[in-house]
């Protein structure tokens, strides 16, 4: 009977589904990468994979330039600006984003991803599977934290 009690709680524990949503006032700001971790499969078309990770407070030593900023707005674009060591600014990403339940989806010229979004006090972790090393395959696993600066 136990057996019985047990397995049945396995199983309705099993079949919950994860409810959480995500809430655009949750992004609505500007936020910084402070992490970045990214595990690059396939890396030249062998059989080879490489990580590369940026551990807090390693962002310039590791990439070269200073931590990249995202600014999502409320009418659903963003806007990310990366910035030189020297100050200069390098670039800059914009598109649209929206939500679709627990994830983030950007859309710009230059690409299409959905991150699973979690919090944990002031900082995001962003999750996703995409083309990191630009070979037409999303095949990398993305996981990059981010804290909120405004």
């Amino acid at each position: 009977m136990k057996k019985s009690i047990y397995l049945l709680l396995l199983i309705s524990f099993a079949s919950c589904r994860n409810t959480d949503h995500l809430s655009p006032l949750d992004l609505v700001g500007t936020w910084q990468n402070t992490a970045l971790n990214v595990d690059i499969n396939s890396v030249n078309d062998t059989d080879s994979m490489s990580t590369l990770v940026v551990a807090p407070g390693e962002w310039e030593k590791v990439l070269s330039i200073k931590p990249i900023k995202t600014t999502y707005w409320t009418d659903g674009t963003f806007a990310s600006v990366y910035i030189g060591l020297d100050g200069k600014e390098l670039g800059r990403e914009k598109g649209k984003w929206s939500i679709s339940n627990d994830s983030l989806i950007l859309v710009s010229n230059n690409y299409r991803n959905a991150y699973r979004v979690t919090f944990s006090k002031d900082q995001a972790r962003f999750v996703s599977l995409l083309d990191w090393d630009q070979d037409g395959s999303r095949d990398d696993l993305y996981d990059g934290w981010q804290k909120k600066v405004n």
